[in-house]
């Protein structure tokens, strides 16, 4: 069984430290699967395995085990872009993020019905600076403020072209960078760990609406979007006296420490 996976992590006054998993299947199967299901085509080259997010503060780094980490810029030679004028194969999608997860559908189908049109709007979208790099970059937080998420976000269909393959249409994967309905709001970076199979994104949401609310949901798949992941964990930011108590313990343990060297 595939899962969905957040640790959260809390540093309490003093040196302790506890961590809260929570655990979602990976239920999503999205639109037009052609009958393949979960994944569209080869699974050891599209398969995505789950997500964890750690959360220190409102930084967030979003870890998204993946096959394709080893398969970036597959199909370079029969399946190019028609809107985005590529020829790079598939590339890494941007991370979608919303306050809440609305899909479309019945879980027991994997949200079959669920496309751009119809499930969760996408309120912000991490946007990689090169996603046909097969280590990493930089990235950049924008707000998405068109009413439809197509207004903000390029779909599969944009990277694919479909006389030459088959592919899960209609699926957000990345952000409109140049429309007038987004704004960047802040930057981050992301990495691609071969070794341990997951591509990282990390970026803080200080200032967006994602703090104001007790949950983050989130949205991923490849330019093609042969397996997309959506689901929801709970999120709340630590109120500023906590944060500052958090600070002032970790402060006693560097000076403990220090004392113990001495």
């Amino acid at each position: 069984m595939k899962t969905f996976k957040v640790l959260a992590a809390v540093v309490a006054l003093g040196s302790s430290v506890s961590a809260y998993a929570y655990q979602i299947n990976d239920e999503y199967v999205g639109s037009k699967d052609h009958g393949y299901g979960d994944v569209i085509g080869d699974v050891s080259k599209f398969d995505v395995k789950g997500i964890d997010v750690s959360v220190a503060g409102t930084m967030l780094t979003v870890d998204v085990y993946t096959n394709f980490v080893n398969n970036v810029g597959i199909f370079n030679n029969n399946v190019t872009s028609t809107t985005l004028s590529q020829k790079k194969g598939i590339a890494f999608g941007d991370l979608f993020l919303s306050s809440s997860w609305n899909p479309y559908g019945d879980a027991d189908t994997g949200y079959k019905e669920d496309r751009h049109r119809t499930g969760t709007k996408w309120t912000y979208g991490f946007s990689l600076d090169d996603r046909w790099s097969s280590t990493g970059g930089e990235g950049a937080l924008y707000e998405l403020n068109g009413e439809t998420n197509y207004e903000n976000a390029y779909l599969s269909n944009d990277f694919i072209n479909g006389r030459y393959a088959t592919y899960r249409h209609g699926q957000e994967v990345a952000v409109k960078t140049g429309s007038a309905t987004v704004t960047s709001v802040g930057s981050g970076s992301w990495l691609v760990d071969t070794v341990n199979g997951k591509v990282s994104f990390t970026f803080d949401i200080a200032g967006t609406d994602l703090v104001k609310g007790d949950e983050i949901a989130f949205h991923w798949g490849m330019t093609c979007g042969n397996d997309t992941i959506e689901g929801k964990v709970p999120f709340s930011v630590p109120e500023p006296g906590v944060l500052a108590m958090m600070g002032l313990g970790l402060a006693a343990v560097g000076l403990r420490r220090r004392k113990q060297a001495a």
